[in-house]
């Protein structure tokens, strides 16, 4: 019995073209991934940074312009310093600055923000 060309099936060759190119489509996904993974790793860092930040912004603000004062500390791996500095002799500026270190750099974020007297 003879078999027709289309029943013959794949060679040995085309076989392994094909796992080739599977393990190249597989190792370029997941290269992808871990970058994506990194990505938002450091988003969710800076974001964390931005919330630490705001808070001492909040609590500037909650303090009123009499009693708003400098402050300093470490929260959760992050540095973060509040300054109050008078602008003017009904204004004052509030800086809030986090810092923190991501693959082996120091990165920070800094928010201001105006209190007035009045």
């Amino acid at each position: 019995m003879r078999l027709n060309h289309d029943e013959r099936g794949l060679t040995l060759v085309e076989l392994m073209v094909v796992v080739v190119f599977l393990a190249v489509g597989i190792l370029t996904l997941t290269l992808v991934q871990t970058h994506s993974f990194r990505d938002v790793y450091g988003t969710g860092l800076h974001t964390r940074a931005l919330d630490i930040a705001q808070l001492q912004l909040e609590t500037a603000r909650s303090a009123g312009f009499t009693l708003a004062q400098s402050d300093s500390g470490v929260t959760g791996g992050f540095t973060w310093r509040c300054d109050v500095d008078s602008v003017d002799v009904a204004l004052r500026r509030v800086t809030a600055t986090v810092s923190w270190t991501d693959k082996g750099a120091t990165r920070s974020v800094r928010l201001m923000d105006l209190l007035s007297a009045r």
